[in-house]
């Protein structure tokens, strides 16, 4: 028989997304450019406690920086961003309810704060309130009426919160008004009018933001995209190629591409991007694991090996690459101590994804341990009792027990749930082969 290795991620990995790459919510977030002066007025004598406990933050020593924002509150109780510091603190330590319960305190210490109001209307937003994030935004707006920033936030939560495109695009171009360089507003801007079906003018906003930001690949990215959801490979393509020529170690346009050379059938292309992308990023590992998943799909067996051990090398808790090492070692049958090691490796860093459960069950056939191979693959079939080549995998190790009543069941079984998987002309010779007419 010919046993090929399942492939985790697949070979068709397109990014037609249903929506362009919107620009990101902000975060709680206090490390961001004029924190805190150019959000309060007027200076404060804590305004050194709150240095130190943004210094603190950038360290990621949270204690630190606790003690210092703590220490602001005390010197000056009206201050704002003390109290904002320490919800960002509590965000950290994923303690929503005083997340909340800082940011109500920074407001009440200062009512006429319009960033107090836009960082609790992005708590609200993350947190799916989006009725109230509407309202918390716009009571930032009455307080800073000159806010492209607030005016942003507005237009993201009708969009992405509310789905409510009009008043996105209303606030969009009132944040455009206030500020006509804003890069995000003009993103922003570009995706509701994608969403609104208005392409060209999506165009000329996506294009418009690439121009006032030359330096920056994202842009070019998000028009990428826009056109990738529409089937524009070639335009898609080509856009990620100016991402990559204005940033060369910008990993997503690389991946994209990767994935959109898929999309059209071509593995050389595919394999391209995702290898210069390996070379040009800090962190390579996801461009390595997909650089193999083509390459075993060429069969190129030696060089996916490679890649994915380059994939976990570079991030050792990588569990698709180490799944589909053993799965290719044992559909091999080469290595297959290494691969009974990499397929436990898999379990151990996911041990939820049961699916993990058929490699490692497939790796003990392989090295003929038949009643181990039997137990793993009955608990991944139990788990996931819809998928044909697990109920293959089963068949195949009952039938070299001996057991040919139970797998001609379990390969029957495999042919009723897809008669058009992978390993479906397997299933027929060995059910043939069990049962001659």
């Amino acid at each position: 028989m010919n046993y090929r290795p399942s492939i985790v991620a697949g070979l068709v990995a397109a990014i037609l997304a249903s929506q362009p790459l919107l620009p990101q919510a902000a975060q709680i977030e206090l490390v961001r450019p004029g924190f805190p002066s150019n959000q309060v007025s007027g200076a404060s004598p804590a305004q050194g406690e709150v240095d130190e406990g943004l210094k603190a933050l950038h360290a990621d020593d949270l204690k630190a920086a606790e003690a210092a924002f703590t220490q602001a509150a005390r010197i000056d109780p009206k201050y704002s961003p003390a109290y904002i510091g320490l919800a960002e603190i509590a965000g950290r330590k994923n303690d929503v309810a005083l997340v909340e319960s800082w940011l109500q305190k920074a407001i009440a210490a200062d009512p006429s704060s319009a960033y107090a109001q836009l960082v609790l209307g992005h708590f609200q937003f993350r947190r799916g309130q989006f009725v109230n994030a509407e309202a918390t935004f716009k009571k930032a707006i009455a307080l800073d009426g000159q806010s492209a920033y607030a005016q942003i936030s507005l237009a993201e939560n009708y969009l992405r919160g509310l789905k409510n495109p009009s008043l996105a695009e209303e606030a969009f171009r009132a944040a455009i008004a206030l500020d006509a360089s804003s890069v995000p507003a003009h993103l922003g801007l570009a995706a509701t009018l994608a969403v609104l079906n208005r392409f060209d003018a999506a165009v000329a906003e996506y294009e418009q933001a690439a121009m006032l930001a030359p330096t920056d690949p994202i842009p070019t990215h998000s028009l990428a995209r826009f056109y990738a959801s529409q089937a524009k490979i070639d335009q898609a393509l080509a856009a990620l190629k100016r991402s990559n020529a204005i940033a060369p170690d910008f990993l997503p346009a690389y991946i994209d591409r990767g994935d959109l050379y898929l999309a059209k059938n071509d593995l050389d292309g595919a394999a391209a991007a995702y290898g210069a992308g390996a070379k040009a990023s800090n962190k390579p590992a996801i461009a390595y694991f997909k650089l193999g998943v083509v390459l075993a799909g060429q069969q190129r067996w030696a060089e996916a090996e490679q890649a994915y051990l380059a994939a976990v090398k570079n991030d050792p808790l990588m569990y698709g690459a180490y799944n589909n090492l053993a799965f290719m070692a044992a559909a091999r049958k080469e290595h297959l101590d290494e691969a009974l090691g990499w397929a436990k490796k898999a379990i151990e860093l996911a041990p939820e994804v049961t699916t993990l459960l058929d490699t490692l069950g497939w790796v003990h056939y392989a090295r003929g341990e038949l009643e181990p191979a039997a137990k793993t693959l009955e608990k991944a079939v139990a788990d996931n009792p819809k998928n044909a080549s697990f109920r293959y995998h089963l068949g195949v190790v009952y039938f070299e027990q001996g057991k040919k009543r139970e797998a001609a069941l379990m390969l029957k079984k495999a042919l009723e749930l897809d008669k058009n998987f992978k390993n479906a002309p397997d299933a027929k010779k060995l059910l043939q082969q069990i049962s001659p007419k």
